[in-house]
Parts: C-alpha cells; structure tokens; sequence
C-alpha cells in the first residue's frame, strides 16, 4: 500500500510522530487483521451453513429411517380393518397402538406417532386411524398446515417416504416424516407420521450464531500475531472431522475423533459426535424393536438373540473381520424379518403344510431382502436375510445357491439357526436333545450344511452349546 499524502517539513516538524491512523505500519496492520477477519467470518459463516444444514439433513434423515421402520411393523390388514370400523374399541387396534407406542419409546420421540388416511386435498385435510398416545380417535379429521401437504401428497400418490422442511405453526417449529403403509397389493393404505419439535434446535443455532460472531471477531484481532498458529489449530480438527465423517459414511458408527479445541470447529465436533451417538442410538434402538416385535409375533421371546449369540460363537471359530461379525449379528438378528408377511396361521400350523403353504413360506428371505434394501443401515443384514435358507448341496431356496456361492454369514446363519430350531419345540414337533441335534448337524455337513463351519460347530464344547441355546447340556 502506499501512502499518497506528501507532507511538507513545515507541516511535520522534525521529532514530531505521525498519529497512529497515519502510521504505515498501523494501516497495514489493520488491513491484515481487517482481511483476516472477513476472511475468518466469510469461513466460519460458510462452516456454520454446512453445520445448521448438516444437522437438519441427518435430522430428517433420522426421523425417515424411524418412519420407514416404523411402518415394517404395522400390520397392513389390522390397519385396514381399523380404517373401516372407525372405533377404537378392537383388539386390532389396541395391537398396533402399543406397536406404535413402543417405537416412540424406542426411538425416544417426545410427541405421538400416528397414521392417516382418507387425504382430501380439497378439504386440506386427513383422518386419524391409530395414535401411540394422546389424542386423535379413529375417523376424526385432522387439519393439515399448509408445508405439509406436498410432502403428505407425494407420499400417499407415489408411495414413497420423505420428509417436510422445518415449518412452523401455533405450537411451535417442526419436521415431519411420512411413509406409506402399503396392503398386500402394494397400494397405499395409509402414512405413517412421526413429528419431531425442533425449537430446541433453532435456539441452539442461534446461540451459535452469537457464539460465532464473538469468536471470529477475537480471531481477527488476534490474526495478524497468531495467524500461523490459528491455521494449524483449524486445520487439524477439521481434518480429524473430515476423516470421521468418511469412516460414519462408511457405515461405521462407533468412529470418534479428539477435537480438544475450544472454538467453533470444537464446537462442530461436538455437535458432529452427538448426531452420530444418536444415529448409533436410533439404529441400536431400531433393531431392537424389530427383533422384539419378531419375537412378540413368533410367541418365542429370545429366540433371535439366542440364535445371534450361537453364530458369533461359531464366527470365533472363523477368521472374520469386523465388519463380518457385525454384519453376522445383525442378520442373525433380523434373518426371518420377510416372515412379517408370512399369515401367522401358516407359521403356527402344526401339521404339513400344502404346496401353497410352503410355497409362502419358502418367499420369506426374498420378502425380508425387499424390506431392509429400502433401510441403508440395515443392508449389512441382507446377505443373512436372502441367504440362509440355501443349502450347501444346491437344494436350498429361494436362489438354489451352492457351496461357496453362499455368502458366509448366510452359512453361519444356517447353522446356527438349525441347531436352535432343533432344540426347541415348534408347532410341528418336539424338540430334541441337544446330543441329537449335533449329530444332526454332523450328518448334514456336505449337504445342508457348509462341512467346514460343521466342524468349527462341533468343535465347540456341549455345555458351551447347551449355555447358548438354553438347553440341558
């Protein structure tokens, strides 16, 4: 910069010092420090709008992925037979209100979940047919705000899950998540609605907001003498960030990075590991009102877990990695979620079942494939799902796979899953001793079942087998 003011020796008399304005020194100073600041606040504004919109995106998504699971477990004929009756004195409908209550709980939302139908757009209006709690009787009408009709319109007319923008109305500001339950045609009976209060949110924005300001502007003045040091100390934290935002898109949820910084990049850090404490607590509590709700249809209360817990023993056994024994779990946990749209009156019969019996039991891995692919947490899960009915001699169902063409969770699975059944009583037999059904398992090796995870099954100890599956020794 230069300075275009001449001043004559009569102006400036010798010994005589500039007013600091006037110092070159000050003004390139200050022109350092002015640029740093704005450059610091046009970046930290720019970070704060990836933060707030970061934060509401994981937000909806959360709220769909509650929505989208929520609506695997309401029975779509029970929902039909409500919608018709219109009264909540049925035991159809006292089912799917507890069922509603129980994700609420699950997923801790604070306000009720609950379904519509019957959307008039005329009327700008929907009915009420099932709430988890509060208010909200079957056939009443429920006025529709203005920001929820595309979203609610989209959903009941093609069919599929979204989400409303953050709105606000007399009770405060909102998100809202639907998705469709669909009948056995596929159509859409109804949407499943989950609302969630986001004041909290925008009040913690907005302190931010402050908090942003006042720490930029003391950045800015302390730019010119700790610019370097200020550099180092962002760039480190952001890059740990960066790096645990790759491992969570990754799928993997228990990834943390230490960001010991005071400022706003900790500030993100923290926000950023409490959206993913959340997801893992949303998944965490997902699968596990799934496995219960399983378990409550199949009158069998620990069956899941108990069969998860015989395949990661037989997993110790194996060299898997992580991400394998995670995806072991997980699909031991949900493997015969499609039986959800197996009639309950073909999973209970105690006699043979006919061909068109057997012909809907034997679809359930391919209808438990089409239930989790639409949920992006719960994919791990599939290769289990669609897998564990296939045998090792090609025989199995639904795909005929063979041998290693099986995925090897789904053989773990398999095993695991026999050994269960065969030691506990079903409608269509007793169960069997467990020395009997480990002979089982070593006949069928080589034909039902893969011969090296048999061996790596019969090489654990029979009270170890008999503490897994509950059962005499």
């Amino acid at each position: 910069m230069r300075d275009h003011v001449t001043v004559s020796p009569a102006a400036a008399p010798r010994g005589r010092r500039l007013p600091v304005w006037r110092r070159l020194g000050w003004r390139l100073g200050a022109a350092f420090v002015a640029v740093t600041a704005v450059a610091i606040l046009v970046s930290g504004g720019l970070q704060y709008r990836a933060q707030a919109a970061g934060i509401r995106a994981s937000l909806g998504a959360l709220l769909l992925n509650i929505a989208r699971t929520g609506t695997l477990l309401v029975d779509p004929a029970l929902h039909l037979e409500i919608q018709l009756a219109r009264t909540p004195d049925s035991e159809a409908y006292r089912h799917l209100r507890k069922t509603l209550a129980a994700i609420q709980d699950a997923n801790q939302v604070e306000t009720p979940i609950y379904t519509l139908s019957d959307y008039e757009p005329s009327a700008r209006q929907a009915r009420f047919v099932v709430t988890s709690r509060g208010p909200g009787q079957p056939g009443e009408p429920y006025p529709l705000v203005p920001e929820l009709i595309p979203a609610l319109e989209r959903t009941f007319g093609e069919g599929v899950p979204t989400t409303t923008p953050i709105y606000r109305n007399q009770s405060g500001t909102w998100l809202t998540a639907f998705a469709p339950v669909k009948g056995a045609d596929g159509q859409t009976l109804a949407v499943l609605v989950v609302d969630y209060k986001v004041d909290v949110y925008v009040a913690a924005l907005a302190a931010a907001r402050r908090r942003l300001l006042w720490h930029l502007l003391a950045g800015g003045v302390l730019a010119a003498a700790a610019g370097v040091l200020v550099a180092r100390r962002v760039t480190g934290p952001v890059n740990q960030l960066a790096a645990l935002a790759r491992s969570v898109v990754e799928g993997d949820l228990t990834a943390r990075a230490r960001v010991r910084s005071r400022d706003e990049v900790g500030m993100l850090g923290n926000v950023f590991h409490l959206m993913v404490e959340r997801l893992g607590v949303s998944h965490r509590s997902m699968v596990d009102v799934l496995v219960r709700a399983l378990e409550a249809r199949g009158g069998d209360p620990g069956t899941l877990r108990r069969v998860a817990g015989a395949a990661l023993a037989i997993g110790e056994g194996l060299v898997l990695t992580s991400a394998q024994r995670e995806a072991l779990e997980l699909g031991a946990l949900l493997h015969d979620v499609g039986e959800i749209r197996t009639p309950e009156a073909v999973l209970g019969k105690a006699g043979p079942l006919t061909v068109e019996e057997r012909r809907l039991v034997e679809a359930h891995p391919i209808q438990g494939v089409e239930i989790l692919e639409t949920v992006p947490l719960l994919t791990p899960a599939l290769d289990v799902v669609g897998g564990h009915h296939e045998r090792w001699d090609g025989g199995g169902y639904p795909s005929g796979l063979r041998e290693d063409a099986i995925p090897l969770t789904a053989r773990i699975v398999a095993v695991a899953d026999a050994l269960d059944a065969m030691t506990h009583d079903r409608p269509y037999r007793k169960a069997r001793p467990l020395g009997e059904a480990l002979e089982t398992l070593r006949e069928g090796a080589g034909n039902q079942f893969d011969p090296r995870i048999a061996e790596t099954a019969l090489a654990i100890p029979a009270t170890r087998w008999a503490a897994l599956l509950g059962v005499p020794a």
